[in-house]
C-alpha cells in the first residue's frame, strides 16, 4: 500500500465520518482528488465508486430494519436515474476550467445549507405518498437526479429536504430513500464515466473502504460531538476549499 492509497482511505474515512454526523462530507472529496493531481472528470468518476459502495450499505441496512417505503421508493430512484444520465452525460461535455468553477459555486452553497438545515421546521402530518403527491415527487427526483448526475455533491441534503419538506417524512424514512435514490442513480452515471476513461478503479476501490469504514465506525460509537460546531467547522473548510478551487490551476 502507497503512501497515496493511505491518503485516500484516510479521505475516505473523514468522509463517512462528517457524512454520518451532519451531512455534506463528500463534498470534501473532489477538491482533495483534484489537488492530489486527479482530472476533475476523473474525480467525479472516482468518487462515484464510493458513493455506490455506500449506497448498497445503505439500502441494505434500512431494508433490514423494516424502513422501505416501497413502491414510492421505486418510483422516484427510477425517476432520478433518468435524470442521471442526462446530468452525467451533460458534466462530461464541460470543460475542466468550467466544471472547477461550478463546483466551486455548489461548494459555497452547500456550505451556506449545512448552516441553515438545523434551522428548517419540519411539520409533523401525514405522509405525502400517493396520486398527484407521487407524481410531482417523480418529476423533482428527475431534477434531482440531474444534479447529481451532473455533479453529485451534495444531492443528500435535496432528498432529504424534498422529502421531509414536500412528503413531510420522518428523517429516518427519507434517509432510507436518500440510499436507494443515491445507488440508482449513480450506477449509470458512473458507466457514462467509466465508458468515456473517466474511473481510476484503484483509487475508487480505496476511497470505497475509507468511507465504508468510516460510517460503520461512527454509526456504532457514541462519540460525543457537537453537531452545531462540527457543521461550522465544515462549512469552514468547504469554502476555503472551493475559494483554492476556483484560483486552482
Amino acid at each position: 500500500m502507497s503512501v497515496t492509497d493511505l491518503y485516500l482511505i484516510i479521505v475516505g474515512m473523514a468522509v463517512g465520518f462528517i457524512n454520518t454526523i451532519a451531512g455534506g462530507g463528500s463534498t470534501l472529496m473532489y477538491p482533495f482528488l483534484i489537488f492530489l493531481g486527479f482530472p476533475i472528470h476523473t474525480a467525479i468518476g472516482t468518487s462515484r465508486v464510493s458513493f455506490v459502495a455506500q449506497g448498497v450499505f445503505s439500502v441494505a441496512g434500512f431494508k433490514s430494519k423494516g424502513v422501505f417505503l416501497y413502491p414510492f421508493n421505486l418510483y422516484v430512484a427510477i425517476a432520478s436515474m433518468f435524470g442521471g444520465i442526462i446530468g452525467a452525460w451533460i458534466s462530461l461535455q464541460v470543460s475542466e476550467t468550467n466544471l472547477k468553477k461550478v463546483l466551486a459555486i455548489v461548494m459555497v452553497i452547500i456550505a451556506i445549507i449545512i448552516i441553515f438545515q438545523s434551522k428548517i421546521k419540519y411539520k409533523e402530518v401525514s405522509t405525502k405518498l400517493y396520486g398527484k403527491h407521487l407524481w410531482i415527487s417523480s418529476f423533482i427526483f428527475f431534477v434531482i437526479g440531474l444534479y447529481g448526475g451532473f455533479i453529485q455533491a451534495g444531492t443528500g441534503f435535496l432528498v432529504i429536504i424534498s422529502l421531509m419538506l414536500y412528503n413531510k417524512l420522518s428523517i429516518t424514512q427519507a434517509n432510507s430513500i436518500k440510499g436507494l435514490v443515491v445507488l440508482v442513480f449513480t450506477i449509470p452515471a458512473l458507466s457514462l464515466y467509466v465508458f468515456y476513461g473517466h474511473v481510476n478503479w484503484h483509487a475508487g476501490l480505496f476511497l470505497a473502504i475509507g468511507t465504508s469504514i468510516g460510517a460503520w465506525l461512527t454509526s456504532r460509537w457514541s462519540v460525543n460531538v457537537n453537531e452545531k460546531y462540527l457543521r461550522y467547522i465544515l462549512t469552514s473548510i468547504i469554502i476555503a476549499l472551493a475559494i483554492k478551487l476556483w484560483f486552482y490551476t
